[in-house]
């Protein structure tokens, strides 16, 4: 028990330690090369501009808070760059300036980077979105708008009216010379990802309780992005529909894309993406209403998503057919621009097949695509009167061709850890997922064997004997045309998590699924601690605390999986247990054991839990 308490204590002690540190408030126009650096913390008041010519160099570590009065914005314009080099153990945050526990969707802007890269705006350009003053758009398909890599922004992104939004993280025009990879959106007030066109790649993307859409590709964006997350509140989403993929080609003042013209569509490529939205179950119905589907693709959007999975949606992927004015949705997946392979859709918000893919005409019905499986202008499901193309579900169902899977459930299909936790989300496949398992054999090797795929291996299809056949249940397949590019790394499965180890989920350590509570009177922040029960999660009992924050008192309820013992404490943040709500013998199943926090004064606490020798730490806030 000693070195368990030492372990705790010292997890605990890299949750931030305070330290005196002066704050920059920092406002208007950035027009010179500037270094922030860990020892300040710095405060966006209104928009902030990185002017061109100029870079802006962000140690790792730095917290970056963005004023709610003001709605604090940092603006990289063209020309200029950001070099944002956080690292796993030390992450650049951009948050609230609100206190712990009064964070909430939309006290600042987020972070815009503006580049040169080509749009499809007539204008060869356009005036970002929002109220800033840049521009973004040009001719520069590689241009490099400098680096951002493990950092978080958080509580950013505001709706001020209709199409005239700013976002967590807003892309204009970047392209391919940027680096982005490890970034995490979590609660932003408007979509947390957008890109304008541009062409920038992008990996290790996590969007996390999104008001409105998770992924939003507008403008001609033609970029790749492979290792994408979004996680869902049930209870939130937004009143223009939102969705995991919103995908748009064409608006007012863009090309068209009429007459077969198709060389300025959006065209994107998703790769290993895990798509979780706000069903639990299908039949659940507790979720916010205007929640619409995992992927919804409109107004001649070519993108294409593969080696995915779209997981407790209402609706899997609405495809939206266009008007007459602009070029057409359902052309693009009969002349192959628009592909989607070897995904799985599971838990939509019926078992029976007909919710996974919808398909409407004109926008009609956009907002309720559940109510049917075929826009009421078509015949039945049959897509004959748009040039002859195969119904919806003949065209996601075609095993031979799009090598697509639906299941039922979640649980009973895909089969991971606990992907509806919010505050523990569980992304990483359990041992018997199709993701990461097989018992295929094949009779002219023997019968009563079973060649299991090992997921330390490279898929082969070779059958000539076990030793070389190694095929998961459900496999990727990075040779069709989209995912063929050398930019994607050819894992062996798909989704954005393969095997089952503890090491597996990349999002462990940086990344924090409680940023509400999150204590940033730090320099130089220590994110070691973020997730920590991700660490254990594949192995460790699941443990959930309500209400939190707390008031009064609070209840724990804990997994157990095996008739043994149950041993729960409460511990400070310098890792002083403050008190034992439980020691003693549990049967199967999940106990709840309630107990006072009257005798706790407000802060951050952890709750170290043991079942059957395993650990599990959680936080609990206490508020007052």
């Amino acid at each position: 028990m000693k070195n368990f308490l030492l372990a705790a204590s010292l997890l605990l002690g890299s949750v931030s330690t305070s330290f005196a540190y002066n704050t920059v408030t920092v406002q208007d126009s950035i027009s010179t090369d500037t270094h922030w650096t860990c020892d300040n913390q710095y405060l966006l008041k209104g928009y902030v501009y990185v002017t061109a010519g100029h870079t802006l160099t962000i140690d790792s570590g730095v917290v970056i808070k963005g004023d709610k009065v003001t709605k604090g914005t940092l603006i990289v314009e063209r020309n200029a760059k950001l070099m944002a080099m956080g690292t796993a153990m030390h992450p650049i945050v951009f948050t609230s300036n609100q206190p712990a526990g009064s964070r909430s969707y939309g006290d600042w802007g987020g972070v815009i980077l503006c580049g040169n890269g080509p749009v499809n705006w007539t204008a060869g350009q356009a005036q970002v979105e929002g109220g800033p003053r840049s521009f973004y758009g040009g001719t520069n398909a590689a241009d490099n708008s400098g680096v951002m890599s493990y950092c978080r922004i958080e509580f950013g992104g505001i709706a001020f009216s209709p199409n005239n939004e700013v976002n967590g993280l807003t892309l204009c025009g970047v392209g391919s010379g940027t680096q982005i990879d490890h970034i995490m959106v979590a609660y932003s007030g408007d979509d947390s990802y957008e890109w304008f066109g541009g062409t920038v790649n992008a990996k290790y993307l996590v969007a996390y309780g999104t008001w409105d859409d998770d992924f939003d590709t507008d403008c001609g964006y033609k970029g790749k992005n492979q290792f994408v997350v979004a996680v869902r509140d049930a209870g939130a989403a937004d009143q223009s529909g939102s969705k995991g993929f919103e995908s748009d080609s064409y608006q007012s003042g863009t090309a068209t894309g009429l007459a077969g013209d198709t060389s300025m569509a959006t065209k994107p490529v998703f790769s290993n993406v895990t798509l979780v939205g706000p069903l639990n179950s299908p039949s659940f119905t507790g979720y916010d209403p205007n929640y619409v589907a995992g992927a919804h693709i409109r107004r001649g959007s070519g993108i294409s998503i593969v080696n995915s999975l779209i997981l407790g949606w209402p609706c899997g992927v609405l495809v939206d057919e266009s008007s007459s004015s602009f070029g057409s949705t359902v052309a693009n997946i009969g002349n192959g621009i628009l592909q989607f392979k070897n995904n799985i859709i599971a838990g939509t918000a019926t078992a029976s097949f007909n919710k996974d893919v919808v398909f409407v005409r004109d926008g009609a019905r956009s907002l309720t695509p559940t109510t049917s499986n075929s826009d009421t202008t078509s015949t039945g499901t049959d897509w004959s009167v748009l040039a002859g193309y195969a119904g919806p579900l003949t065209w996601f169902s075609t095993t031979a061709v799009n090598q697509n899977r639906s299941y039922a459930t979640v649980s009973g299909g895909v089969q991971l850890g606990n992907p509806f936790y919010m505050l523990n989300p569980v992304l990483v496949p359990n041992s018997t997922s199709p993701l990461v398992y097989s018992s295929k054999h094949f009779a002219s090797w023997g019968t009563g064997v079973n060649d299991i795929f090992d997921p330390n291996s490279p898929i082969s299809y070779d059958t000539t004997s076990p030793a070389t056949y190694n095929v998961p249940g459900f496999a990727p397949d990075f040779t069709n045309t989209k995912a063929a590019d050398g930019f994607f790394t050819r894992v062996n499965y798909a989704g954005a998590f393969g095997r089952t180890g503890v090491n597996d989920n990349w999002m462990s350590g940086w990344c924090n699924f409680d940023p509400l509570n999150e204590n940033y009177d730090t320099t130089c922040y220590t994110a070691s601690h973020v997730g920590v029960t991700n660490v254990y999660a594949t192995s460790a009992p699941l443990v959930k605390v309500y209400p939190n924050p707390a008031q009064s008192n609070a209840t724990i309820s804990v997994e157990v999986k095996q008739t043994g013992t149950v041993q729960i404490m409460i511990l400070d943040r310098t890792g002083r247990v403050v008190k034992e709500v439980y020691n003693g013998g549990a049967l199967t199943g999940t106990p709840s054991y309630e107990f006072s926090t009257e005798d706790m004064p407000n802060g951050m606490y952890v709750i170290s839990v043991l079942v059957n020798g395993k650990h599990s730490i959680t936080k609990l806030s206490v508020i007052k």
